[in-house]
């Protein structure tokens, strides 16, 4: 009987134990919609301007898309604007929780 009782007492140390030593900081980070990555998108387009890694043109133009895709096995957001004019295609890449990756200027 004293070897279950000690039993019990040490299950139950190690339950309240591991219930003390939690932290905080587990929560799961918010998913994008279509929505917020379109304005997650245009809040870094203007910190690129701002710092000269695109023009000011990019400013001016609608996303053409934005679309969830696999890349490297991981899901993320691309936003893409055109310039139909100079026939430019900007694309911003962000993790599926909004984290900025790259960007990527290209010829269309």
């Amino acid at each position: 009987m004293k070897q279950l009782t000690r039993v019990f007492a040490l299950l139950m140390f190690m339950s309240v134990a591991g219930i003390g030593l939690a932290h905080e900081g587990h929560e799961r980070a918010v998913q994008l919609d279509q929505a917020a990555a379109v304005e997650t998108a245009s809040i870094k387009m203007m910190e690129l301007i701002n710092e000269g890694k695109i023009t000011s043109k990019w400013a001016t133009k609608a996303p053409a898309g934005a679309e969830l895709i696999r890349v490297d096995g991981l899901q993320n957001w691309v936003v893409s604007y055109l310039d139909e004019d100079q026939k430019e295609r900007l694309q911003l890449f962000f993790t599926i929780t909004g984290d900025y990756v790259s960007m990527n200027q290209s010829s269309v």
